[in-house]
């Protein structure tokens, strides 16, 4: 193979790879983005249960924002994702040491987010104060095992 054909060849293939080098922090970023967008809803639905005068419509919204990262968690985390120099995550290696359990915990969540949906639109703040604690007692449950501590 002449120089130019290996240069070719090496071109060729960085471009082919590149896509595949760059997906796994393009993932992290929308993984963070996603958990992002989550904590802001549910701060949101906190605010508002602590307000006086909580607006349903903030909460319904809120509640359509948790489910939808509910369901979009399960793509979150694909193998290669995890704890890497190139990119920041909060991510624990547990996630793919302890795929099973991870699993068990978005689950847990995911029934926990439909559950909310559920209260926020019936509009009892008494189910929906009810269905808040569950909701934070799953994410506090897969935190706790899953994410690692931020550093001050």
């Amino acid at each position: 193979m002449s120089p130019r054909q290996r240069l070719t060849a090496a071109l060729a293939l960085g471009l082919i790879a590149a896509p595949l080098l760059a997906a796994p922090a393009d993932t992290v970023r929308t993984r963070i983005a996603g958990l992002r967008a989550l904590g802001g809803a549910f701060k949101a639905v906190n605010d508002g249960l602590r307000s006086g005068n909580p607006q349903a419509a903030v909460i319904q919204q809120s509640a359509r924002t948790i489910s939808n990262a509910a369901r979009a968690q399960y793509q979150w985390y694909p193998a290669g994702t995890g704890p890497n120099p190139a990119w920041k995550t909060a991510a624990k290696p547990e996630i793919w040491t302890q795929a099973p359990r991870f699993r068990a915990a978005q689950d847990n969540f995911t029934r926990a987010a439909d559950g909310f949906q559920r209260a926020a639109a019936s509009g009892n703040a008494d189910a929906i104060r009810a269905a808040a604690r569950a909701l934070g007692a799953s994410c506090k449950g897969c935190h706790d095992t899953f994410k690692a501590e931020e550093k001050a």
